[in-house]
């Protein structure tokens, strides 16, 4: 913020200068009141200090200029004095200054008396800021208000007008500046309406003093005996203090949505009547296949949390493990470390030792030091420490990134609903999978892996992941002792393919047509539900894929999947026809 000091005594000028300089680099000076002028003009400086008594123009002037000429933000002005009378106050009061100083002044003072100035202008900033928003704001908000169809108007206790659109505005009679302040009810083209004369008041007279918001119809005929109809709305308009200040009257026409209201009405009845016997045939068979649906859903899923329990349990199982070594080397390394400071402080004293000593002197206490130094050496056997310090390091980073990419996988399974359609990678969805149910098979089965580099797909990542684990969880169930699960993919034509094979005990050949049948299973009671093959094959369906089973008994299964490689967003075989977004 800019301040100009006026001071015809150079050594004042300068004492001045430094003493505000210190706390506003931005000072500037002159030595009359014709250069304090010129200077002001051209600058704009917020804050002046000027001396009454000037070469060519008294400070008095200068302050009656400044306070005449048009600025574009308020100039605080202090005039300094050896005039100590109360005219003379009065006087510099009266030509526009806003503060005094009488001379001698000291420094620290007027110091205090500018930043006075300086919070004033700020605070005067401030108030024209928000004001010009809150024009603008105003603004807005009457042309939204005068934009609305709807007439809308706000009246006193003794509905006179206290504010109007433009849409309201248009059936009054008279102009904006005529009619405000006025009773609305002597002012309405729509003779034929005793609304407002009759209905209204009371309505008003309710809006104040219950501070309730109500609604009600009016029905009148126009002057071309054409029934209008107008939803009549009052809302009271409250103060902070919770009195109502105003109550706003909107009106809104609904004469032709009443109208289509009672075509539609009549439509229903006929379709209601004709359609009557129809609901009465059907309604045995909806209430059936709502019974099936909701037993299906039921048992989906008390299916699919059988399986997160199942999994969550396994996860936790192989957490524990990698945190367990990486808890017992870590205790290992800290202990390790201490022994490394212990010989690092007998270095340091010895170090110390040495500085004291003349060069070339070893008194027998340093000897003793040096060997007491290989002695800890030899006692903590160094070498040894520093070659496993780093095979513990690998080890705890070898755990927390198991820990880490398990718990990263488990997320996949466990937020379902943020499944979204995208560019999937097959591989990494298969690997993904298999760190989940790794503790469901790892006793079972030997996992072997022959993935090619395939094309990604476009789908939903989770669903196909579920599709995955179905099968593995199947495969490793259907091995009674341990044997083997094959994982192979690669691309057939436009498709990518998968294939899980176990060396389980195999499908019976009279089943395989039913495999993906829904609440089919192979299984014990109470050890399936039977709708796991089927949601597995409702999703690759949904992928535009094809799911297949190859088996014989007592030889192992083979599941052979196809999903088409993904295309530029909405061509062929993009499922659902969706947009792709990226992984």
């Amino acid at each position: 913020m800019k301040v100009m000091l006026v001071e015809d005594d150079p050594v004042s000028l300068a004492l001045l200068k430094k003493a505000l300089g210190k706390s506003d680099p931005n000072v500037i000076t002159a030595r009359n009141g014709a250069e304090a002028w010129e200077r002001f003009t051209s600058e704009q400086p917020r804050v002046v200090i000027s001396d009454w008594m000037l070469p060519s123009m008294s400070g008095i002037e200068l302050c009656r200029k400044i306070r005449a000429e048009k600025t574009k933000g308020y100039t605080y002005i202090i005039i300094m004095t050896a005039k100590d009378q109360k005219e003379d106050v009065l006087a510099a009061f009266d030509a526009g200054a806003d503060d005094y100083v009488a001379k001698p002044y000291d420094i620290r003072e007027m110091n205090a008396r500018a930043n006075t100035g300086k919070r004033i202008i700020q605070l005067e900033d401030t108030h024209q800021a928000l004001q010009q928003k809150l024009i603008i704001s105003r603004t807005k908000v009457r042309t939204v208000f005068d934009a609305l169809p709807e007439e809308i108007i706000s009246v006193d206790r003794k509905i006179r007008l206290d504010s109007i659109n433009k849409a309201a505005l248009k059936i009054m009679k008279g102009s904006y500046s005529e009619i405000i302040g006025k009773p609305c009810c002597q002012l309405l083209e729509e003779s034929e309406s005793d609304f407002y004369e009759n209905t209204i008041k009371q309505m008003v007279q309710d809006g104040f003093k219950t501070r309730k918001t109500s609604t009600t119809l009016d029905r009148y005929k126009d002057a071309n005996s054409q029934e209008i109809i107008k939803e009549r709305t009052i809302i009271p308009v409250t103060r902070e203090d919770g009195a109502v200040q105003t109550v706003t009257i909107v009106s809104r026409d609904i004469t032709e949505a009443h109208q289509h209201s009672e075509e539609i009405r009549a439509l229903n009845q006929k379709l209601k009547k004709i359609s009557s016997e129809l609901i009465k045939k059907n309604l045995t068979l909806e209430s059936t296949l709502k019974n099936l649906e909701r037993t299906q859903a039921q048992m989906a899923q008390s299916e699919k949390m059988a399986s997160i329990g199942q999994l969550a349990a396994g996860v936790a199982h192989e957490i524990n493990n990698p945190t367990g070594f990486v808890s017992s080397n870590l205790k290992t390394l800290g202990d390790y470390q201490t022994d490394m400071n212990r010989l690092i402080e007998e270095y340091q004293s010895l170090k110390t030792g040495l500085k004291t000593l003349p060069f070339g002197s070893l008194p027998e206490s340093i000897s003793a030091m040096i060997a007491k130094l290989e002695a800890t050496e030899t006692e903590i056997d160094i070498e040894f420490i520093q070659d496993d310090v780093n095979e513990l390091i690998d080890d705890c980073r070898e755990g927390t990134e198991r820990i880490k990419k398990i718990v990263e996988d488990l997320k996949h399974f466990a937020h379902p609903g943020e499944d979204r359609m995208t560019e999937t990678d097959i591989n990494k969805g298969l690997e993904s999978t298999l760190n989940v149910v790794y503790n469901e098979i790892k006793y079972k089965a030997t996992v072997v892996k022959e993935f090619d580099d395939v094309p990604v797909v476009y789908g939903f990542p989770q669903q196909l992941n579920q599709v995955f684990m179905n099968i593995l969880v199947n495969a490793a169930q259907a091995i009674e002792k341990s044997g083997r699960i094959t994982i192979k993919t690669g691309q057939v034509d436009q498709m990518v393919e998968v294939r899980i094979s176990d060396t389980g005990c195999g499908i019976d050949a009279t089943h395989l047509p039913r495999i993906f049948d829904p609440f089919f299973t192979t299984k014990d009671v109470g050890k399936g539900t039977g709708l796991g093959m089927n949601i597995a094959y409702n999703i690759i369906k949904k992928h535009n894929g094809d799911i297949r089973v190859e088996s014989a008994k007592g030889k192992g299964t083979t599941f052979i999947i196809r999903l088409p490689i993904y295309n530029e967003p909405g061509d062929a075989g993009t499922p659902d026809g969706g947009v792709a977004t990226s992984a």
